[in-house]
Order: C-alpha cells, then sequence, then structure tokens
C-alpha cells in the first residue's frame, strides 16, 4: 500500500475518532457546562436529563431541560425536548442556516413583579448594573445572516402573572402549536419543508390559522391565513402586564389577515400581508373614569404590506363616528397630558441622526388609495379661563384621497367641520407628504368673539362682540416658503366696550384678495373696506383716554408696556421720515374705504366735558404700499355739526413725504369747539362759520420740508362772548383773507386782501375793577410754573441757549410777507367801566378805512387811511405810513381826534376828582414817528370851555386841587392849550408814551396845590414876589406902599384868570367866629347818626348833597328844645331852611366874640383891591378863621390869601 494512501487513512481514522469522541463529550459538556455556569452566576437550577450530538448529521438534541426561579425550586423555563438540525452551507455562506428546529412541550412561567420588573431581570444584570462611563466605540461587524427552516413547536404553554395589578390578573397560552417553514434574510432553500400552521388556547380562546406552502423551481412561499373575531380589547388592556395611561372601557377587534413569506435563492426574503381589520365599539377612557375617545367603527382594508421592504398598500381607511373628548382643567392641565410620562421619568437621550441631502428613502413607503372620517365630533371644554368654555365640534368629515409617501406625490384633501355655535371650517386641497407640501382652499365662517372672551380677560377688561369669516388659497412648497392668495377676512357686527357708553362699534369689515409670501417677504390687500362704524371715546378726569381702559395692566407689566410703546413710537416715526427696516415685509393695499362712520370724543378732563362729533366720515385711498414710497390718490370727507363740511382730496406718498391736497371746509361751526377751550381762558364761541378753500404741496427734502399753500378762507358771523358774562366781547359778520399765496421753505406769504366787515369790540370793566381782556386768561395757581424739576428746566433752558447759540441769525433770510391790502368796515368799539359809582361807557361808530401796501420788506411802506367817530359825533382820523411787518417797526403817523364832548367823563371826574364835569370839549392833534426803535412825538391838546360842576362824595377823589390847577391853566378865552413832547427808547423797558404824558399833567396839578402863586406868577409874569400872604404891624389895620404895590400887581393876575376868586384869612388875638362854630355841630350831629345805621361803615364820613336833608330831618325830629307842633302836637313839617335855622340857634357856644381887630384888617384887603380893581370885589372872600392860630412863621398879625375856583 502507497505511503499517502497510509497518510489519508490515518487522517480519517483521526478524524472519524474525533467524530466519534465528540458524540460523547458535546453532550457531557451541555449538561455540565450549562449546570455550572447558572450555578456560579444565578441563584437558579439548570437540569438537563440527556444531551445528544451527531456529528455527521449535524444535529444536537437535549431533553428534560428544566430551569428553576431565583432561589426556589419553582419552574421558570421547561421543555421535554430540543432539536436543531444544522447545514453545512453555513460555513460556505458565512451565516448560520438551520434546516430544522423542533422544540416539543415548552414551558415559560413569566412574572411581572414590579415596575419594568419581571421574574427574569436577573440576566439583565448579569454584565453589571450600569454601563461603562466611556464605552469603547465597536467597529460596525455588518448585518446578521441567517436562515432558520421548518421551525416546529408542538404542546407548548405560558403563564403570564401580574403582580402589579389590583387583581393579580393571570394569562394562559395552552396547546400551542406552531410550524413555520422558513425564516430569514439569505438566499437559501431546504429540501423539505413544514406546512405553516398556528394553533393554541388563549386563555381557553381557540386561536387556529392554517397555510399553505407552494414549492417553484428557485422560491418558496408560504402563506398563513389568520381569522380573529370578536377579540375583547378591553379585557386584555385590563390583564396588560404594563401600566397603561388609559382605561379601555370597551372595544372588539376583527382581522382576517393573510401572510405570505417568501424565500429565494437568489433574492431576499419577503414578508407580504393582506387582509382587513376592523375596530368596533372602541370606548377609551381616562384613569379617573372621564370620557376620552370614542369610535363606533374602524375599518382598514389593506392590499398588500412587504414588511420586509417598509411598503405598505392599502385599498382604504374608513373611520364611522369618532368622538374625542379634549379638557383643561383649572390648573391649566390638559386631559392628554396626564396620559404622558411624568416629566421626572428619566428621557434617554437618542443619538442624533444626520439628516440625508434626498427624503426619497427617508419614510415608508405606504399608499392609502381612500382615508375617510365620517361625522366626527370633538367635545372641548376649557376650565381655565374664568367662566370655563364649553365647545362642541361635530359633522367633522375628511377625506384623503391617494395618500402616499412617494416622493413628490400629492394627497387630496376635503375637511369640513361645524360647532355647536354654527361655525364651518372646509378644507380643500392637496397636500404632500414626501417632501411636505400643500395647496389648500379653507373657508372658515361665522367665528363669534363672545363665547370665547374668557381667554382675554387676562387682556380686556370687558368683553368683544362680533363674528369673523376667513376664506383663502394656502401654499406651502418644497422650500418651506409659505404663500397665500385670494385670501378674504370679514368681521360683522362687531363690538368693543371702553367704559361706560365709549367703546367701538364696526358694521362690516371687509379684507379682500390679501395675499402673502413669506420668503419675498410681501403681504398685500386688494381691498379693504369698512363700512358703519361708531366710535365713542373719551379723554378722562384723570387725563387717560378710555379705549386704554379696555386693556388690563398689572402695575408690574406698566413699565413694559411703555416699552412696548415707545417702540411702537419709535417704529411709527422710522416710518413717517423714511427709515426702513433692511428685512422689512412689503406691504400692498390696492383700495381703502372706509364710510359711514360716526365719531364722537368727550374731554372730561375739562369742567365743561365738551363732545366733539363726527358724522358721515368717509376715507378712500388707492394704491397704498410700504416700504417703497408711489403716489396713493386719497379722499376724506365728514360732516361736523349740522351744517360744517370737511371734504379733502388728492395725493399723497410718504418716505419722503409728499403731498398733494385740496381742501374745503364749509360752515364750520366753531360753537361746537367751544367746550374745549381751555378752563383758563374766560370766553365762549357763540357763533362763527369758518369756510376754507385751499390748495396744499408739500415735499419733504432732506434739510427741510417745502411746499406751498394757495386759496382763500373766510369766518362770517364770529361771535365771542365777554368772559363777565357781559355779552359779546368780540364779533363781525364776515372776515375775508382772499388772494393767498405762499410757500414753505423759505418761507413767503401773499395775501391780496383782508376784508373785515360790520366787527364789534367790547372793552368792559366791571364793579371790581376787572377788565374783560385781562380776564381772557385766567391767572395761574401758585406753583403752575415748577411744572418740573428745577434739574430739568435748567437741562432744557441749557439746551436751549445751545441751540439759540448755534443758529446764525443771517444764515436764515427772513420771511417774505406781503398783504396787499387791509380794508375795515362798519367797526364799532364801545367802552363800559362799571368800576365807577356811575357807569361809564363810549362807543366809536363807523370805524373803517384802508391799509395798502404791507410788506416785511424795510423799504416798503403802507399807507394808511382810518377814520371813526365817537358817539358819531367826534371825528378820528389816523393817516401817515405805516410797516407793521418788517423786522425794525416804521411808523409815521398823524391822529387827529376832535371835538370830544367832556361831560360824558364826569363817571372818572366824580369819583377820582370830586367834581362833575358841567361841559368841556377835548381836541387832540398828534404826531408820532418811530423809526429804529427811537420814537418822537408831539402831543398838542386843546381843551375848550371846560367847567366843573356840582362836587361829589368820593373816597376815591384826590385831595390835589385839580379845580385850581385847570382855573390856572384857563385863559380869558376860557381855552387850554398844552403841548406835550415826547421822545424815548422803544426798547427801554421803563419808558412808556401814556406814562410820560401823565406824569407831565400830574406835575402841573401837584404845582398848583403846593404853589399856585407861584404856578400863577411863572405863567403871567408876576416874579418870585410872594403873594401868599400881608403883614400887619401889631394893633394896626392900615396899609402902607409897599403892600399897595404887591395888592395891585396881585389884581392884575387875577383880572387874567376870571375863574378864579381869592380868599382872606385874618389873624389877631383870641376870636372865634360862633356862626362856624354852630354850624359844625349841626353837621356832627348828622354824622353821629349815620354811624348808628352804617356801623361797619369805613372813616372818614361824609354827608353828601343828596343825603343832607334825610339827616338834617333825623336830628331835627330826635332835638330836645321847643319845637313848632301842630294842633294835636305833631311836630310841624318844616322847610330844610328852617331847620337849619332852628337847629343853629339853639347850639350854645361856649365863648362868643367879636371879630375885632382880625376882621378889620381883612376888610381894609378888600377894600385896597377893589378900590383900583372894581370887577373883582364879587371874586374876593373873607374867611373866617381862628385869629389866635400861629403861623408856621414869620409874624401872627396877618392876612393869608388863597385862591380857590369858582
Amino acid at each position: 500500500m502507497p505511503r499517502w494512501k497510509k497518510y489519508l487513512l490515518i487522517v480519517a481514522a483521526s478524524i472519524l475518532g474525533l467524530l466519534l469522541l465528540s458524540m460523547l463529550i458535546v453532550p457531557w459538556q451541555i449538561k455540565v457546562q450549562g449546570s455550572k455556569w447558572f450555578a456560579e452566576n444565578t441563584t437558579r437550577i439548570l437540569t438537563i436529563e440527556k444531551a445528544f450530538f451527531n456529528p455527521f448529521a449535524l444535529t444536537v438534541e437535549v431533553k428534560g431541560v428544566t430551569l428553576t426561579e431565583q432561589q426556589s425550586e419553582k419552574t421558570f423555563v421547561s421543555l421535554d425536548r430540543l432539536m436543531v438540525s444544522a447545514s453545512s452551507r453555513s460555513l460556505l455562506d458565512f451565516a448560520l442556516i438551520l434546516d430544522r428546529i423542533e422544540l416539543d412541550a415548552p414551558y415559560a412561567n413569566i412574572e411581572l413583579l414590579g415596575k419594568q420588573e419581571f421574574n427574569f431581570s436577573d440576566f439583565t444584570r448579569l454584565g453589571g448594573d450600569q454601563p461603562p462611563a466611556d464605552p469603547e466605540p465597536q467597529k460596525d461587524a455588518g448585518e446578521f445572516h441567517f436562515s432558520f427552516n421548518n421551525i416546529i413547536i408542538n404542546g407548548g404553554s405560558l403563564d403570564f402573572t401580574d403582580h402589579t395589578s389590583p387583581k393579580k390578573s393571570q394569562h394562559q397560552v395552552r396547546e400551542l402549536a406552531l410550524a413555520v417553514p422558513f425564516v430569514g434574510n439569505v438566499s437559501y432553500l431546504t429540501d423539505e419543508y413544514v406546512e405553516p400552521q398556528l394553533r393554541l388556547l388563549l386563555n381557553g380562546s381557540l386561536i387556529d390559522a392554517t397555510g399553505q406552502l407552494k414549492p417553484f423551481h428557485e422560491s418558496l412561499e408560504t402563506s398563513l391565513s389568520l381569522s380573529l373575531n370578536d377579540i375583547d380589547l378591553a379585557f386584555y388592556a385590563f390583564h396588560s402586564p404594563v401600566p397603561l395611561p388609559v382605561e379601555v372601557e370597551s372595544g372588539s377587534l376583527d382581522t382576517q389577515i393573510d401572510l405570505t413569506y417568501r424565500v429565494s435563492s437568489t433574492a431576499q426574503p419577503k414578508v407580504l400581508l393582506s387582509g382587513e381589520m376592523a375596530l368596533s365599539d372602541i370606548d377609551i377612557r381616562q384613569n379617573d373614569g372621564s370620557e376620552l375617545f370614542r369610535m363606533p367603527t374602524l375599518i382598514l382594508d389593506l392590499d398588500w404590506a412587504d414588511l420586509m421592504q417598509q411598503d405598505f398598500n392599502l385599498l382604504s381607511l374608513d373611520i364611522y363616528e369618532p368622538e374625542l373628548f379634549v379638557s383643561r382643567t383649572s390648573d391649566g392641565l390638559w386631559n392628554f397630558q396626564q396620559l404622558m410620562p411624568s416629566a421626572t421619568e428619566a428621557v434617554e437621550e437618542q443619538p442624533v441622526v444626520e439628516e440625508e441631502t434626498t427624503q426619497k428613502s427617508a419614510l415608508p413607503l405606504v399608499k392609502v388609495e381612500q382615508v375617510a372620517l365620517f361625522d366626527g365630533k370633538v367635545y372641548f371644554n376649557d376650565q381655565l379661563p374664568p367662566g370655563g368654555i364649553v365647545e362642541e365640534l361635530h359633522g367633522i368629515n375628511l377625506l384623503l384621497t391617494d395618500l402616499s409617501t412617494i416622493y413628490d406625490q400629492k394627497t387630496g384633501i376635503d375637511f369640513r367641520l361645524a360647532t355647536a355655535r354654527e361655525v364651518t371650517t372646509s378644507v380643500k386641497g392637496d397636500v404632500g407628504i414626501n417632501p411636505p407640501t400643500a395647496t389648500l382652499d379653507m373657508v372658515v365662517n361665522g367665528v363669534p368673539f363672545a363665547p370665547y372672551n374668557p381667554y382675554l380677560v387676562d387682556f380686556l377688561t370687558a368683553p368683544v362682540q362680533g363674528s369673523l369669516n376667513l376664506a383663502g388659497s394656502i401654499n406651502y412648497d418644497v422650500n418651506g416658503n409659505v404663500r397665500l392668495q385670494h385670501g378674504q377676512l370679514a368681521l360683522h357686527q362687531l363690538e368693543v366696550p371702553f367704559i361706560d357708553d365709549d367703546g367701538f362699534r364696526l358694521q362690516d369689515l371687509l379684507l379682500t384678495g390679501v395675499t402673502f409670501d413669506l420668503q419675498q417677504e410681501q403681504v398685500g390687500a386688494a381691498s379693504v373696506q369698512l363700512s358703519g362704524g361708531d366710535l365713542r371715546a373719551s379723554r378722562l378726569a384723570d387725563g387717560s383716554l378710555s379705549p386704554h381702559k379696555l386693556l388690563t395692566l398689572q402695575a408690574e407689566e406698566e413699565p413694559v408696556v411703555e416699552e412696548v410703546e415707545e417702540e411702537v413710537v419709535e417704529i411709527a416715526e422710522d416710518a413717517l421720515v423714511g427709515e426702513q427696516t433692511e428685512d422689512g415685509f412689503a406691504v400692498t393695499v390696492g383700495k381703502f374705504d372706509l364710510s359711514d362712520f360716526n365719531l364722537k370724543f368727550t374731554d372730561a378732563s375739562l369742567s365743561k366735558k365738551p363732545q366733539l362729533e363726527v358724522k358721515q366720515l368717509t376715507v378712500s385711498l388707492a394704491d397704498l404700499v410700504y416700504p417703497e414710497s408711489a403716489d396713493s390718490p386719497f379722499s376724506i370727507s365728514a360732516r361736523l355739526g349740522e351744517k360744517g363740511k370737511i371734504d379733502l382730496n388728492g395725493k399723497v406718498a410718504h418716505s419722503p413725504l409728499r403731498l398733494q391736497a385740496q381742501t374745503q371746509v364749509n360752515a364750520l361751526a366753531l360753537a361746537d369747539f367751544n367746550g374745549f377751550i381751555p378752563d383758563n381762558v374766560n370766553v365762549s364761541l357763540r357763533d362763527g362759520k369758518l369756510f376754507t378753500n385751499l390748495a396744499v404741496k408739500l415735499t419733504e427734502q432732506p434739510e427741510a420740508m417745502t411746499g406751498s399753500f394757495a386759496g382763500k378762507i373766510s369766518l362770517d358771523n364770529f361771535n365771542l362772548r365777554d368772559p363777565l358774562g357781559e355779552g359779546e366781547l368780540l364779533a363781525w359778520e364776515s372776515l375775508n383773507v382772499a388772494g393767498i399765496k405762499g410757500e414753505i421753505s423759505p418761507f413767503k406769504l401773499l395775501i391780496e386782501e383782508v376784508a373785515l366787515s360790520k366787527y364789534l369790540a367790547k372793552i368792559l370793566i366791571d364793579q371790581n375793577g376787572q377788565i374783560n381782556l385781562a380776564n381772557v386768561t385766567a391767572a395761574e395757581e401758585q406753583g403752575t410754573e415748577e411744572t418740573e424739576p428745577p434739574e430739568t428746566a435748567t437741562a432744557a433752558e441749557s439746551e436751549a441757549e445751545e441751540v439759540v447759540a448755534s443758529v446764525d441769525e443771517d444764515s436764515a433770510p427772513p420771511a417774505d410777507i406781503r398783504v396787499d391790502a387791509l380794508t375795515l368796515q362798519g367797526g364799532t368799539v364801545s367802552f363800559t367801566d362799571r368800576s365807577l359809582p356811575n357807569t361809564f361807557s363810549a362807543t366809536m361808530y363807523k370805524l373803517g378805512g384802508r391799509v395798502t401796501g404791507m410788506a416785511s420788506d424795510e423799504n416798503m411802506q403802507a399807507d394808511v387811511d382810518l377814520r371813526g367817530e365817537l358817539e358819531n359825533h367826534s371825528p378820528l382820523t389816523i393817516s401817515g405810513k405805516l410797516n407793521p411787518l418788517s423786522k425794525d417797526l416804521f411808523a409815521d403817523l398823524t391822529i387827529k381826534f376832535k371835538d370830544i364832548d367832556l361831560a360824558p367823563m364826569t363817571p372818572y371826574s366824580g369819583t377820582y376828582l370830586g367834581k362833575v364835569i358841567d361841559k368841556g370839549k377835548l381836541y387832540l392833534d398828534l404826531s408820532y414817528h418811530i423809526e429804529h426803535q427811537k420814537i418822537k412825538a408831539d402831543n398838542k391838546i386843546m381843551i375848550d370851555q371846560f367847567t366843573f360842576g356840582d362836587s361829589v362824595e368820593s373816597d376815591k377823589a384826590t385831595s390835589l386841587p385839580v379845580g385850581l390847577a385847570i382855573a390856572l391853566l384857563k385863559d380869558s378865552n376860557d381855552e387850554i392849550h398844552l403841548d406835550v413832547p415826547i421822545s424815548g427808547d422803544l426798547n427801554d423797558p421803563s419808558f412808556s408814551i401814556m406814562g410820560t404824558v401823565f406824569t407831565v399833567l400830574k406835575n402841573l396839578v401837584v404845582k398848583a396845590a403846593t404853589a399856585p402863586f407861584s404856578l400863577l406868577a411863572g405863567m403871567l409874569g408876576g416874579g418870585d414876589e410872594d403873594f401868599t400872604n400881608l403883614t400887619f404891624a401889631s394893633g394896626i389895620a392900615r396899609l402902607d406902599e409897599r403892600q399897595l404895590v404887591t395888592l395891585d400887581k396881585l389884581a392884575g393876575m387875577l383880572e387874567k384868570r376870571p375863574s378864579l376868586i381869592l380868599e382872606l384869612s385874618a389873624f389877631a388875638d383870641q376870636q372865634k367866629d360862633p356862626e362856624a362854630f354852630r354850624k359844625d355841630q349841626l353837621n356832627q350831629q348828622m354824622l353821629a347818626v349815620k354811624r348808628q345805621e352804617l356801623a361797619d361803615a369805613p372813616e372818614p364820613l361824609a354827608i353828601s348833597a343828596e343825603e343832607y336833608p334825610d339827616y338834617l330831618l333825623k336830628v331835627y325830629k330826635a332835638a330836645e328844645f321847643p319845637r313848632p307842633r301842630n294842633f294835636v302836637g305833631l311836630l310841624k313839617s318844616l322847610p330844610d331852611e328852617e331847620m337849619e335855622k332852628l337847629l343853629l340857634a339853639n347850639i350854645r357856644a361856649d365863648d362868643e366874640v367879636l371879630k375885632g381887630l382880625a376882621q378889620e384888617r381883612a376888610q381894609v384887603v378888600r377894600d385896597a383891591l377893589v378900590n383900583k380893581h372894581e370887577e373883582l370885589k364879587p371874586r374876593i372872600f373873607l374867611k373866617t378863621v381862628d385869629p389866635f392860630l400861629a403861623p408856621e412863621k414869620g409874624s401872627a398879625s396877618r392876612v393869608e390869601f388863597s385862591i380857590k375856583t369858582k
């Protein structure tokens, strides 16, 4: 035998010996090593009665296997026999290929001990309780390849016990028989296969499924039909091994499933599924028993599904009358949140999977020909807002056609629902799943605001009424862009209350043609229409606006609100000045219409609480764009009051601002704004109609606003009431400003004519001396000037000073203003002074004339010709040149006022001079020249036939001898001529024209009182000689030559002033005049009676001429001396003279003396004056004085002279 054969036989014998030896060693190792491993690593006991190994057939078989529970002899797992037969192809295909697996009488006891704790959980902890902190990454070993064929299980059993459930639920599987021809993921065919089968008793219910095995040339297909009828889902949910977040109250499952498994030697295995499934009477509740979901029927018709390839094809999915219950508690917890895992439970972080660039294979392939939901309902109950909100959605119908996850496949959608409040919603169109896209037509009608007001209680203080309709086409594309087309929004019967009767009501708001493009950042509307609006708002007493009261603001939120308001203001200002954000949306509105709007505003912060009403407001705008700027035509019209109407139309553009407008105001009643006059302005508008017709153009330039205006303005029937309540203060029939033309920058104004006709002005001084013009603005209360802190005021003043200092006055050209003509016609100015005991009034009539050629040009002077008549008698003329509009005032005017009767001035003379004016006339000839802030005036005054009348008692009367001054100034023609020149600087705050004139006149009166003889001598050439007295030697009543010369000079001056009288007062030894004494006593008795009647009357008291007879009679009746009586004993009525005589006769004098020497001296002086000047005799009077009154200086033996008037 050859040697190689020997070697071959030796190798074969060795292999055979090893194989035979393995038949002994492998079973032994299985029994010993298996039991040993369980003993070392667990507390369980593994028992294997028998083990067999056939290396030639590649089979392993064990019998009598038992594994106990932990630390117990109770069986955990057992089986009678397990046989596994492997294929030699495993080595060639690098896969685990088993030709046959047989399992006889397997048994398992599974127990749920706690949360995620089973009786086999000790096996999961064999590798340690925690994984390594940083496990080393393992290299991917690739997919595990296998092919298991002819899997047979006979007589299987399973016991499951749930120790965590209150009832310790148990489930049993008995008589399990399973035959699976093959399962795997490699291409392999064995020689023989079993028929597929599934049979078992589940809790006593038989489940039996049979299949077929179909061999082909290079493939094998097995199918299994499984039919389940009326499976009680509530039962299995109740016995679920894991806690369920819900309770399944009822529900049943019916299935008819065909499972097909196909394996091939050349292709990947396939698992195909087809059939129908139905769910019935589903009732799912929350764990507290409240309703969550109900569904009578769900039917699923599966055409076929490839489970291995994740390819699913459904014919239909029909859901009938499902009911969903959605609720939220007052604590804000939704019922679905209770179904979620607790936030405290640990959640394993899932690895982040990078998204592939294509979506074609990211999703399973699902195709459904039709998904239909019929008559669904949603019951909504939200108890979080106050009062809660309950809503019912019904009639929910959904139809999806051609639902698919295939790339770029569209699905048709038709969705409809309604609510118990008659809200309807419909959505139609197409959607895409892979990638997500949508093209939908949406309509929502009849959404009421009132039921959902509880959601707004944190923001609004009052409920909002109204309804909302929405419609539009929405498109969502693969790029994530959202577009809206053909959008429509309609609001109906909107009511928004503010406070009390204030609120906003809108009958209709309609937006049509609404568009939106997220990527293009565009939003627009073809039309915006508002109609039937009524806005009632107020400014409250605290200065806030009533619409603000609609908002609910907490104290801590107010700063946030203020910040938001500031941001809104900044955005609005940016929009006005043209500042735009780089990424802002472009807005377009084709047409904006507002019609039939009424506005009513009440200002309760003013004492009169005035109201302003705007009716029939109409606003129309077109072609509105933002942030781009374009001319937008607009028109605005409204009615104010009964007849007032405002019309405004033109074009406007923003950023930069451009405006071209024509404004018309017709018969706007100013009286409607009377209540808005501030409380510190004491006037009231009783009438006045404003008419305007103006064209305005504005253009915003970088450096300034430019533009022009032109037109006319008139104000008719103007009537401004007196602040003292005495009728009209200022009124006119018409004021027309015609031919207005102007420019804004640089400012220029041209007025062709200003015409004021039939105007009236009233100046009134009341009993308290308050002038109505001064009371137009009431005096501010103390402290109002300090409205801002000193620091703020100082900062503001400093800033203002800096701004003013930074402006170059020469850089800004002066304003060009020109008024061609100012015409006054039919004017009346009245003056009334009621502060006097007797009211004074005077009226200037027929005030009119023209001022032509007024201009701001310093080289142009206007011609002035103004005329009037005081009391329709005394003419006034003002003529000359005037330029009031120039920076440097120029005036060259002549004022002539003639033939002014002075008798009406008696109330003033009686009050302040104590005299009545009997007669007199005043003539004024004034000329004023003002240039370069210098004034030069010549005031020529002539008073003719001025005569004082009776004296008037007045505590305001001056003590100065005004009558004497008049008499001293009068010439022989009974005329007074005064020439008062004035000059001064108008920039001098101490200079006053009238003050200077009155100072001159006052000095004349003071000199007449203090030194009348000096004043008279100065005017008539009397020199410096003293004419105040004439002294006598003691005991003599004769005159010397010097004295006679002096008296002759005095007589000559008296002849030139015929209105003067001379009084002589003689002084000698002690003598008294009894008659003067008696008269004085009588006067004191009358004053005593007056004091008793007027206890609080101020001193000194006086008896006027009108009072004298009354007090004389009262004293006479109270007298105690015998008086004449009638036959019945009553006092006789006597004339005043008789009563006075009786009273004087019965007044006792303590000392009665003769006039004596003093009286003789007075008579001597009188005779000396009369001897040469007989005409002076009636004008010389002797005075009775105390003859022993000591003089201030000089001899006591004297006769003093004093001048009086007639």
